[in-house]
């Protein structure tokens, strides 16, 4: 299929490792300028080294910072500008459901949370949608913000409840500020993954432990008995951030196999 995404410039947040990885790459694929971003040096210069000689150096820029950091989003905004002519699609990729059991969560615990899971995609939107608005009349499509949520936001799982109620609040803020920034030509979605596969990854952790445990819950709970792999979902994000989506705007893409009922 083709997505007509070539030179148009994607920002991933999140982006050396894992899901965030997955996307960058598939972006590339298309033809498309990717930012790699990551707040560890190694992991952000190495997979920019692995796509640069997949794809060409010229497609792949890096920034290294902790995008939490609003002084260092403000400078990832001013590289943005100086590197390219604007930004055409944003991925809010951070996030991390490492917490504590329930009813053991204290303020701070929430706070921490909802920092990585939420606030940061405020911050991230809050500094870059001027740039996503100036390429408006300039793609092909409506430019776009993506983010990557989680099926803990969406349903009652037994995940960490700070982290699972900071996800909730993130589909909420991308359903809400679907209506703002659609009149303003921006489409914003958010992507669900359910349980996805890849190394390092909290599963990848957990079948290492016990692997009946798991393969059992593949079985009892999801119905494709199987997980989900990272260009599962990258190919959506791409879809979504494409001219053949470019209608869509305030949705919630679910993505988990059809463990989730509601």
């Amino acid at each position: 299929m083709e997505l007509n995404l070539n030179n148009q410039t994607i920002l991933i947040t999140g982006s050396s490792r894992g899901i965030g990885r997955g996307i960058a790459e598939e972006f590339l694929k298309e033809e498309a300028i990717v930012f790699v971003t990551g707040r560890k040096d190694k992991n952000v210069e190495n997979t920019s080294s692995d796509l640069s000689k997949l794809y060409g150096s010229k497609r792949v820029q890096q920034f290294i910072g902790d995008l939490n950091n609003q002084k260092i989003l403000n400078d990832l905004k001013k590289y943005i500008i100086k590197k390219t002519e604007g930004l055409n699609h944003l991925v809010c990729n951070i996030g991390s459901g490492s917490s504590v059991p329930p009813l053991r969560e204290d303020i701070n615990e929430f706070q921490r949370m909802l920092d990585i899971n939420l606030l940061n995609a405020v911050g991230a939107v809050n500094q870059l949608f001027p740039l996503l608005e100036t390429s408006v009349s300039k793609a092909s499509c409506f430019p776009s913000i993506t983010f990557i949520g989680s099926i803990c936001g969406v349903e009652t799982l037994g995940c960490p409840v700070a982290y699972a109620s900071a996800k909730s609040a993130l589909v909420s803020y991308a359903k809400n500020i679907s209506l703002s920034l659609g009149k303003r030509g921006i489409r914003v979605n958010t992507v669900t993954p359910g349980n996805i596969m890849f190394p390092e990854s909290t599963w990848d952790k957990k079948i290492k432990k016990d692997k009946k445990k798991v393969e059992k819950m593949l079985k009892d709970e999801v119905p494709l008995e199987c997980f989900g792999s990272v260009q599962d979902i990258a190919s959506v994000v791409v879809f979504i951030a494409s001219e053949k989506a470019k209608f869509v705007n305030g949705a919630n893409w679910v993505i988990d196999g059809g463990q989730t009922r509601s």
